[in-house]
């Protein structure tokens, strides 16, 4: 009878060892069904801006336990009965936000700008603009399953959802274009750096190399004699947004080896100073993401 028992209870065991195993490590079923709700706002007008959002919801894919998925988001555009996906070299171009949850509000800004894309509009056609009202557009969901810590996803465990559409949609010139930050010093005679002189800095315009580096590179032809420069990342006045080697409003003196200059940079009214400049042209590259500047005189030859 104790035998019975005991046997009885390390089969209850193991059992029980088995069952934390499985929970510990569960099978990923590859999913076969992924389904996006029904927009409440499918038949309804909406006109998309910069600060609205856009709700859409959906049913995990059924991988066989809760598993964490990241979801991405295609745009398309419905014309004649057949839609036209937002695509990128033959591959499908999806939102730039992706999200972990099953009911999200997705950017207006980020919907009309894969309509313009659609819509063949970039920074370059940018003048040529046509308003194109209400249109149905349509979405679908790419779901797939990614790992904890390394964050990876697991091949086969991606799918794509049905598609819903909203019948009227209107987008706007939600055109992506470079960043720009503004060169300030003696060289632009000190000049506010305001709206009201946003004509005058269209020359000392310092550009991103491409939308989302945060490097930004231009080249200007300095005056000979002493040289004092900072930064600054928006037209708002001297108080805000002004970036310089140090935080009080005062000239850090510098100097170029073999004609580059190499700092640091960071908020403040800082400037460079360079004594005895010896004018012509200055290329200049910031990066605000490692915070760095590389300033190099142009067109000189050093021995």
């Amino acid at each position: 009878m104790i035998k019975s028992a005991l046997g009885l209870l390390c089969c209850v065991c193991l059992f029980t060892a088995c069952s934390d195993d499985n929970d510990a490590n569960p099978v990923i079923q590859t999913p076969t069904q992924f389904v996006v709700n029904t927009p409440a706002m499918a038949e309804q007008y909406i006109q998309l801006s910069q600060s609205n959002k856009v709700n859409l919801s959906w049913s995990q894919p059924d991988y066989g336990f809760n598993a964490k998925a990241v979801y991405k988001v295609q745009v398309g555009l419905v014309e004649n009965g057949t839609i036209k996906w937002n695509e990128e070299n033959g591959q499908p171009k999806y939102l730039e936000t992706p999200f972990t949850s099953c009911n999200v509000n997705i950017s207006g800004e980020e919907i009309a700008t894969a309509i313009c894309e659609l819509d063949g509009i970039t920074s370059e056609t940018i003048d040529n603009y046509v308003d194109k009202g209400f249109r149905e557009i349509a979405m679908r969901v790419r779901a797939s399953y990614v790992t904890e810590t390394p964050e990876k996803e697991i091949p086969g465990t991606e799918i794509v959802s049905n598609i819903v559409t909203f019948k009227h949609m209107a987008a706007y010139c939600a055109v992506k274009s470079p960043g720009i930050i503004y060169l300030v010093g003696n060289c632009t005679g000190w000049t506010e750096p305001s709206e009201k002189n946003a004509g005058h800095y269209a020359s000392w315009r310092v550009v991103e190399t491409a939308i989302g580096s945060n490097v930004f590179v231009g080249t200007f032809e300095m005056p000979a004699g002493d040289l004092q420069f900072r930064f600054y990342t928006k037209l708002t006045g001297w108080e805000d947004d002004s970036m310089g080697p140090q935080v009080d409003d005062a000239g850090v003196e510098s100097e170029f080896t073999e004609g580059v200059f190499e700092g640091d940079i960071d908020a403040g009214k800082g400037t460079w100073l360079f004594h005895n400049f010896p004018g012509g042209n200055l290329k200049v590259t910031v990066d605000m993401t490692q915070k760095k500047v590389k300033f190099e005189l142009v067109g000189f030859y050093f021995m």
